[in-house]
């Protein structure tokens, strides 16, 4: 599991008086908003996200095109499995990642910030323009609303893909030329791609990247991590 603070949600931080008071009749999960149209941080830690799928799987096929050639495929899905997005946050902060680009128009939750991870707010900020001037929107950014702010669950994301893990094309060759290569019976050639394409609606470079690698138990952490590297291969395998 991954563990880290979040803005205080209705049903889940009940331990401040104002929250529970402003949450009435407001779903689960619903993000509080103080007076000032802003979140309110929430006192503890929890729970904010879980790394691992609901479920992984993969698609593999072999197409033969005439006598001598072979098209493969392998397709890998993961579907489900949190990734905290660190590598996102800290964009934020410095104020380069292309979400920062708000920073021009009015800001309220529920309308235009962070309504990807709370679409419903509550509280008697609703509404209100939290933030309205480049100024307050970069104090946003370096503060609760950045990857160095104390707030981890804004960036947690869905990890689920679909990926084109490789693509293979195979020509068997056979007749004269084997055998005057050393007596063979036939020869494969080989062209493969591996990584080719990744569908998925996480906005880091590669859901699949991992900050503890193979190494560790760790999953679900992005943080400046190398994706999964797209490789090209030609093989030649000798057949007796």
């Amino acid at each position: 599991m991954i563990r880290g603070k979040d803005f205080a949600r209705c049903g889940i931080t009940e331990n401040i008086a104002d929250v529970t008071a402003g949450c009435a009749n407001a779903p689960k999960g619903a993000l509080y908003l103080g007076a000032d149209g802003r979140p309110t941080l929430a006192p503890v830690d929890r729970v904010i996200g879980d790394p691992n799928p609901r479920y992984t799987m993969s698609f593999s096929t072999g197409v033969h095109i005439g006598r001598h050639v072979t098209l493969s495929g392998l397709l890998d899905v993961r579907q489900g499995g949190d990734v905290w997005n660190g590598t996102r946050g800290i964009l934020d902060y410095f104020g380069t990642a292309g979400e920062t680009m708000d920073r021009t128009t009015q800001g309220k939750f529920g309308v235009n910030v962070l309504t990807d991870k709370y679409p419903v707010v509550a509280g008697p900020g609703v509404n209100t323009v939290a933030f309205s001037t480049p100024a307050e929107w970069q104090n946003w950014y370096l503060g609760n609303g950045g990857g160095f702010g104390p707030v981890g669950a804004q960036f947690i994301e869905d990890g689920s893909f679909t990926k084109l893990r490789e693509l293979s094309l195979t020509y068997n060759l056979t007749g004269s030329i084997p055998s005057m290569a050393g007596g063979f019976s036939s020869i494969d050639i080989r062209v493969a791609g591996r990584n080719l394409h990744t569908w998925t609606n996480y906005k880091g470079l590669d859901p699949e990247a991992n900050l503890g690698g193979s190494e560790f138990l760790t999953q679900g952490l992005d943080y400046f991590n190398n994706p999964q590297v797209r490789s090209f291969v030609l093989s030649l395998s000798f057949n007796r």
